[in-house]
């Protein structure tokens, strides 16, 4: 039997819970598993329990951790550094690290330096949520045909690799690997911008003199475009504050963006308001055609020879050579 532990039972941690916890153990790779589920909120852990995402709720990190072969980190990406301290000496030797965090490249470096040196960590991230927070708000098929990134070191394990592999395809996702200074490259631009000018858009209007008038003429359009305004205050800024060089780029071509079309606007340039709309359409025509049946350089993906690195037998359950 696999025990997994989840540090963190928010929405993501909860909702993986569920979704490992009602996948099939008779036929996919990971087996038998238990899953041990904490949280210093200990309400959020109950309601974790209370949803069915986990098998036992452990009182402390230590027990969470106690002969563990799999730990996934379900926290805000700032707690990881202290929470990697106080968790070195309390792993088994050998326990994969992963965690689910929006930005990579920090996390990794962090893990590098602080985590034991016996206890291989896969930075991942699933390509899925929602507005709402919090166990109560998990589901236990958020992760269905999401592409869920991996991101191991050139020196990790290769059952490490296929042990992260096999959860995330029991939770219904795809796995993509990629390299993580790539990985926030482009969730800055896809991910963490669309937030920051959904929060601007909101900030921007509520601020306004005339705001009172002009909330009562808001509708879907005004609530779609910024729903994702309504997230997660903390993870949010903990995004920004590890993606920094990444996101000032991104924030770099949005103001270029506005300033070329309000030039447009300023000039009256009617056809060149109408190339740049049909521009947009189409681009999200063909973006929504090819999703969500292709992960993002799929095509290319299955031609890397990933059969190539084995995945030796973890427990006698895990195959090798085996492509994602």
């Amino acid at each position: 039997m696999i025990r997994i532990a989840i540090v963190g039972m928010g929405l993501i941690g909860t909702s993986l819970g569920m979704a490992l916890r009602a996948g099939n153990s008779a036929t996919d790779a990971l087996g038998q598993i238990q899953v041990i589920g904490y949280d210093a909120d200990k309400a959020n852990a109950k309601e974790a329990r209370g949803r069915l995402a986990i098998d036992v709720v452990a009182d402390s990190l230590k027990q969470a951790l106690d002969g563990t072969h799999l730990v996934i980190l379900a926290v805000p990406a700032q707690a990881t550094p202290a929470l990697f301290r106080e968790m070195g000496p309390l792993l088994s030797t050998g326990a994969v690290v992963t965690d689910v965090c929006s930005t990579k490249a920090q996390i990794a470096a962090w893990a590098d330096e602080i985590l034991p040196k016996t206890n291989p960590f896969i930075g991942g991230h699933p390509m899925a949520g929602r507005d709402a927070s919090g166990p109560k708000a998990a589901t236990s098929d958020l992760f269905k045909g999401a592409v869920y990134c991996l991101c191991p070191g050139l020196t990790t394990p290769p059952e490490a690799i296929a042990l992260c592999e096999a959860m995330a395809e029991r939770v219904g996702a795809k796995t993509y690997f990629i390299e993580p200074v790539e990985h926030d490259a482009y969730v800055a631009g896809i991910s963490h911008l669309p937030f920051v000018l959904a929060a601007g858009l909101v900030n921007m209007t509520a601020n306004a003199s005339s705001w009172r008038e002009m909330s009562a003429l808001a509708a879907t359009g005004f609530r779609d475009t910024t729903r994702l305004a309504s997230g997660d205050v903390i993870m949010h800024r903990d995004i920004v504050m590890t993606n920094r060089i990444a996101l000032e780029r991104w924030l770099d071509e949005a103001i270029t963006e506005l300033q070329t079309f309000k030039d447009m606007v300023t000039s009256g340039d009617e056809a060149a308001i109408a190339d740049y709309f049909t521009h947009a359409k189409t681009a999200r025509a063909t973006w929504l055609e090819q999703k969500p049946s292709m992960r993002p350089g799929e095509a290319e993906y299955e031609d890397t020879g990933m059969d190539m690195v084995q995945r030796p037998s973890l427990f006698g359950r895990m195959g090798g050579g085996k492509k994602s």
